[in-house]
């Protein structure tokens, strides 16, 4: 009895030998467990101990941290919004200047924009000599309805004639201007009365209170052929503005040498004396028909 005794207590103390060896080692850091030559850690007890640093709290307070500086970064691009559009937009701009000064420019030598101001301004000027070489002269329909009527004396508003009435030939130098409403009646017999170029007052119609008449004095062949004289020379003037803004502008472009500059300024002198004769011409034919309209 005695002997299973002393083997109970032997099997005893060895147990409570293992366990405090096993709850030591649990208890010692990772490496050292693992060199313990007592007891080999098992892979389950490996995984079971993390670091501190990897810990759910500290993750959970990294996690919370990143995402309330998110949301501050948020909130000052909706404050500072505009200010970060002018940043881009600076940035944008900045990015396209080498593309637009990479962009190949007109070609210099190129006359075509100043023929094409030429041919312009010659079809306005002919169509105005054309005018006067009229069996009317430059008093046609369309030159009284461009009259200015105001309808109120205390407005400076004005009306051009044809919207109140309306322009028509009677014959020879006759004219008829039929109003839509009788109170537009006495404001363009005013307003008539008043123009520099017809100065004289349209008489009312017995059959209708609405139309008004008259009689266009044909102008003097001197003042026609003035009048001819003045709108080429304003041509002519109108021709050496077009041409100077054009070698004003050829001479900005600082890649042209002075030989370049020196065959566009040729170029351009030919072309404008090519337009100065068609002026002349014009002028010559102009002032040919007016005389030959007064010998009629």
């Amino acid at each position: 009895m005695n002997s299973l005794r002393v083997t109970n207590s032997l099997v005893r103390s060895k147990a409570t030998v293992a366990v405090l060896r096993t709850s030591s080692s649990v208890l010692l850091p990772l490496a050292q467990r693992a060199s313990s030559p007592w007891l080999s850690p098992t892979p389950r007890q490996i995984l079971a101990v993390r670091p501190f640093s990897q810990s759910p709290n500290l993750s959970k307070r990294n996690r919370n941290k990143h995402e309330e500086e998110e949301v501050e970064e948020e909130e000052e691009d909706t404050r500072g919004g505009k200010k970060g559009k002018k940043n881009n937009n600076k940035k944008e701009k900045g990015a396209a200047a080498p593309q637009e000064a990479e962009s190949p420019g007109e070609d210099p030598f190129s006359l075509d924009p100043l023929i094409a101001l030429f041919q312009k301004t010659e079809s306005h000027y002919t169509s105005q000599l054309a005018l006067l070489r009229s069996p009317t002269g430059r008093f046609n329909a369309e030159a009284i309805g461009a009259i200015p009527v105001p309808i109120d004396k205390k407005s400076s508003v004005t009306y051009r004639l044809q919207e109140l009435a309306t322009v028509a030939t009677l014959g020879g130098r006759r004219w008829s201007i039929l109003a839509f409403e009788e109170a537009s009646v006495k404001p363009i017999i005013s307003a008539v009365l008043k123009s520099p170029d017809f100065n004289q007052q349209p008489q009312r119609s017995e059959e209708n209170p609405l139309e008004l008449t008259m009689t266009i004095e044909p102008e003097k062949v001197d003042d026609l052929v003035k009048r001819a004289k003045d709108l080429c020379t304003e041509w002519r003037n109108k021709l050496r503005d077009e041409t100077h803004k054009h070698e004003t502008h050829v001479k900005k472009n600082k890649s042209l040498l002075k030989d370049d500059l020196f065959k566009i300024k040729e170029a351009l002198k030919k072309l404008q004396d090519e337009r100065m004769k068609v002026v002349a011409n014009q002028e010559k034919e102009a002032v040919a028909g007016i005389q030959a309209k007064a010998g009629k």
